[in-house]
């Protein structure tokens, strides 16, 4: 399922930046692809251990150095066993994990334009939305928990290298937080919110079209 649906997305997006290439600026289009993996969180104050996942972005460089695209992408996050994310006692045996689907604008600022090589910041906002598979223990019984959605803001910094005249491979990190961290519930009510801050690291390839 999660192969269909980064296959899906990536399908969109490319045949979005063909038919959007030019808009901003005479340069042709960048598609970036890359796989992406987490550290969310620090400590057992938040509830995911590690996740892993896809990105494709599309970018334009409308103002050189300055860029800008779109982002989207789809992540398996894996719950802490040992979490107490919600503060309550009583909870316990956090276990399962959550599919994140997010897309959001970035803005690009090129620091280092080598021969055959880049440098680039990245900085943007994510919409994401959570499909939970998360489960608790409440006095002996299962509960499931409901996340909501959450919004991101994240930057990070890119290194690019080319391989050929249309090619770059591509390495990454970066951090992101929560500017709308996700309402999160269960069968006996409602509990802290859910956090998906933490450091993030890719890696890909680019290509030129």
């Amino acid at each position: 399922m999660m192969k269909k649906t980064v296959a899906l997305m990536a399908a969109a997006l490319f045949c979005a930046g063909a038919a959007l290439g030019g808009m901003f600026s005479e340069d042709p289009g960048e598609l970036a692809v890359s796989g992406q993996f987490w550290l969310p969180g620090e400590g057992d104050s938040d509830l995911f251990d590690t996740g892993y996942g896809a990105t494709v972005s599309y970018r334009e460089w409308f103002r050189f150095p300055w860029g800008a695209g779109l982002n989207l992408g789809v992540a398996q996050w894996q719950v802490d066993s040992s979490s107490q994310a919600y503060k309550w006692k009583q909870i316990t045996d956090y276990d399962g994990d959550a599919t994140l689907l997010f897309a959001g604008p970035a803005l690009y600022f090129n620091v280092i334009d080598w021969d055959s090589w880049n440098l680039t910041i990245e900085t943007g906002v994510q919409y994401v939305y959570i499909d939970s598979g998360v489960e608790v223990e409440l006095e002996g019984r299962t509960q499931s928990v409901d996340i909501d959605d959450a919004i991101l803001w994240h930057i990070g910094l890119e290194y690019e290298y080319m391989l050929g005249e249309n090619l770059f491979v591509l390495g990454g990190a970066g951090y992101q937080v929560d500017l709308m961290p996700a309402d999160t519930e269960y069968g006996p009510g409602s509990l802290r919110d859910t956090y998906l801050h933490g450091a993030f690291f890719r890696l890909g390839a680019k290509f030129l079209f």
